[in-house]
């Protein structure tokens, strides 16, 4: 945590990774991209796009009311002196001792590490030249946790297998029930899917 958090720090993390613990400032685009599939997509995007929508449904409940409330770990920033936390629009370091409760909220597993990684999986199923790059965000929203003070790294690795899991659920469904469902465009090949 001390090696993710601390000796890590650097000027362009410091100014990247809190844009993601704002939801206003990614979740927007998110939006927009999600409608512009639903209008333009015809049925494959349109039905792409409800498959995301009914992860998402699925990923943030399982991951907030099911599995937190269970676990009952309290998050790193109101346990370790010294991290560094993105709290209020500025950084500070945890004093030792620790003297308050910095956020009253659980902490296993990151439910920004789920609902990122299931729906980078969906995302990139169904557009696997662009897999990459979910991937890539979903693993750098998982680090701006950490690196903000949030969460342990097991909380976000958790928060991917349990988002992986949420995906295999829903993938499983559509393509058992969804008549005519392909993930990805006919166009691309084999080893591309």
């Amino acid at each position: 945590m001390y090696f993710l958090n601390v000796s890590l720090r650097n000027p362009v993390f410091n100014w990247v990774m809190p844009v993601f613990d704002y939801d206003a400032a990614w979740r927007l685009p998110l939006i927009v991209g999600w409608l512009a599939v639903m209008i333009f997509g015809k049925r494959r995007g349109r039905l792409i796009g409800l498959g995301a929508l009914a992860l998402i449904l699925i990923t943030d409940p399982v991951s907030s009311r099911l599995i937190k409330p269970w676990v009952g770990r309290i998050r790193p920033c109101n346990l370790l002196p010294g991290l560094n936390m993105w709290k209020d629009g500025a950084w500070i370091v945890i004093p030792d001792p620790i003297t308050q409760v910095y956020r009253a909220s659980l902490s296993m597993p990151s439910s920004h590490a789920v609902n990122t990684g299931g729906q980078a999986l969906w995302w990139g199923w169904a557009y696997p030249r662009w897999r990459w790059w979910f991937w890539g965000l979903a693993v750098t929203i998982g680090y701006s946790r950490i690196y903000d003070g949030m969460h342990f790294p097991f909380d976000v690795a958790v928060g991917w297998v349990v988002g992986a899991g949420c995906f295999l659920v829903v993938g499983f469904t559509f393509k058992r029930w969804i008549p005519g469902f392909k993930p990805a465009a006919a166009s691309h090949t084999r080893s591309e899917v």
